[in-house]
């Protein structure tokens, strides 16, 4: 992929998703460790207890949800 096919898409991001993809670059050239992986740790295991308090009645993109919620997508 050119560096002007990424310019296009990223671009074309919704606004939620270019600040993260931006804040993504920036912690990647800093040598930090990225936003989203460190926010990452710190949540609970919501669809661990979503299957103790529902059992099998758990849609299977529940933590596709979950992660949308957090940011982490």
């Amino acid at each position: 992929m050119s560096a002007t096919e990424l310019i296009r898409q990223v671009a074309a991001l919704p606004p939620r998703e270019k600040a993260l993809f931006i804040e993504l670059v920036h912690a990647l050239e800093n040598g930090a460790p990225t936003p989203a992986a460190a926010q990452h740790q710190h949540w609970p295991d919501f669809t661990q207890r979503l299957h103790r308090i529902y059992g099998d009645k758990v849609a299977p993109g529940s933590q596709n949800i979950i992660d949308e919620g957090r940011g982490d997508r």
